[in-house]
């Protein structure tokens, strides 16, 4: 994470008078970090209706005060951070408009967080108690696509294996950390492996993964054959270099290859990196259509400790497997311990304590789960740090952190799970501290809200984090989830069996 003392920051008085100026220097920064016209335009649109808001709503009328506008260049592009201490709320999670047919009656409501959102690559809101709200415009830098960069018959899709009786013939092959200009035959061989149906963008565009490579928050590690040729792909992937977690991601194998275990051997070369720069452990995410996954990730060490119903949008395909999903994909989340500090303390809430029991024990980490106490909840609540609010683009999704409770707490995500329904926001996860004494008290009553279990997830952003999600009108045949390990599907019983839908 950027040390923001490198940053500038802008104090400003409530007054729209100053949003030329912002708009002036925000400008000049973007033009040079690398953007052209188009993009500091559409910045430009983002940032005044951000400031539009906070000088209009976050303050009392006739109030005399300031906001700060904190601009971050990083690597990948720019990230202007809007800072107020003002009036508490519950953050406009850019309200949904839709063009009417006869386009004179279409509403300006909204419109402006529509062309907000439109205009920039990532939007975050952080309220942190009694240190403000914050709200986050990212805008990346324009990259080339692996499709810019190589011509169509490069890219033609790796036909369907043919299965053949008996073991594969044996193939020569090493794993290596990544060098940089492999990058584009990275991503030239998830395009022939998958098209553009993997999650994670950035593997598509060769110069991105590069920086993403030169910052620390992507480690890769490849398999190549006795050509020295690129045939395997996996990485590390976190979002800060603090962080004391990564999500093994970004793995793939080129047909010849597969069923040689150069998955299984690039998985524990990157347990050598994560131990390197210091991870406590490293997750992933398997989708459930189909285990074949799941059971790669099995052999690799990962374990159980979460099922997500319907993380991904139902109109994604997996080549190959299923050419369209019948509801929103569900998500089963592994956990390899790397070096885990152990008997961490915890607060569980008492409703699931013997399934995080079960799961912090199937993943081998220890904990020393207690209940909470009035004393400990009371402090607490002192050392407030508010609620995050990410909603990942093309996800239909939002993700909801509690770092740490306060009296407010519930209020606050209440009002951002009726914000996101209202936007049709379809699958929420909400992740808070099991670190803190109140989430023990706090998880009754988010579950009154539609939250239900989900899992855990040892080092999150939060810390070790109890997983709730929320699905709004969006109908799960757990029949359909295919889980390949008992732990697994322990994991999901119980998971069906507090979906407050399924009652």
């Amino acid at each position: 994470m950027k040390d923001r003392a490198e940053s500038p920051i802008l104090t400003v008085p409530n007054d729209l008078m100053y949003l030329p100026a912002i708009q002036a220097f925000v400008a000049e920064v973007a033009e040079k970090s690398g953007f052209g016209s188009s993009d500091t335009t559409m910045l430009l649109v983002a940032l005044e209706e951000a400031v539009v808001n906070v000088v209009r709503h976050a303050f009392e009328a006739g109030e005399k005060a300031t906001y700060q506008v904190i601009v971050e260049r990083t690597v990948a592009g720019i990230k202007i951070i809007i800072k107020d201490q003002g009036l508490p709320y519950s953050p406009n999670l850019v309200p949904r408009f839709e063009v009417a047919a006869d386009l004179e009656s279409t509403p300006e409501s909204g419109l402006g967080s529509h062309l907000m959102t439109h205009a920039v690559d990532e939007i975050s809101f952080h309220n942190l108690g009694r240190e403000g709200k914050e709200l986050h415009l990212v805008k990346y830098l324009p990259y080339r696509s692996i499709e810019d960069i190589n011509v169509p018959s490069e890219l033609e899709l790796f036909p369907e294996p043919v299965s053949t009786a008996g073991k594969p013939e044996k193939k020569d092959f090493s794993i290596r950390l990544i060098r940089p200009p492999e990058v584009y035959d990275v991503s030239k061989l998830f395009y022939r492996a998958y098209g553009y149906s993997y999650g994670i963008d950035t593997i598509y565009y060769p110069e991105k993964l590069a920086e993403r490579h030169a910052d620390g928050t992507i480690i890769s590690v490849v398999t190549v054959n006795s050509d020295d040729r690129v045939v395997g792909h996996a990485a590390l992937v976190r979002d800060n270099v603090e962080d004391k977690t990564a999500e093994a991601a970004m793995a793939v194998v080129e047909p010849a290859f597969r069923g040689h275990g150069c998955q299984k051997l690039m998985i524990s070369r990157l347990v050598d990196e994560a131990r390197a720069v210091g991870l406590a452990g490293i997750f992933s995410k398997a989708v459930t259509n189909h285990v074949y996954a799941q059971k790669a990730g099995q052999k690799a060490g990962f374990r159980r400790c979460a099922v997500v119903a319907g993380l991904i949008p139902s109109d994604r395909t997996f080549k190959g497997i299923q050419s369209k999903l019948s509801q929103r994909e569900s998500v089963v989340y592994g956990y390899r311990v790397v070096d885990d500090p152990g008997e961490i303390v915890l607060f569980p809430p008492p409703r699931h304590r013997g399934m995080i029991e079960k799961i912090y024990a199937g993943i081998g980490v220890e904990r020393i789960l207690r209940e909470a106490s009035s004393s400990a909840s009371t402090s607490a609540a002192q050392t407030s740090e508010g609620v995050s609010v990410i909603i990942p683009p093309g996800y239909n999704r939002a993700v909801i952190q509690v770092a740490r409770n306060n009296e407010h707490v519930v209020d606050e995500v209440h009002a951002i799970l009726k914000q996101l329904c209202y936007q049709k926001i379809e699958q929420m996860t909400l992740y808070i501290s099991l670190h803190d004494p109140m989430t023990a008290t706090h998880c009754g009553a988010f579950e009154e809200m539609g939250f239900f279990f989900a899992g855990i997830l040892p080092f999150s952003h939060v810390g070790d984090a109890l997983l709730l999600q929320y699905l709004n009108n969006v109908p799960m045949d757990y029949g359909k989830i295919n889980i390949a390990d008992e732990m697994g599907r322990e994991i999901l019983a119980y998971v069906e069996a507090c979906d407050p839908n399924k009652k």
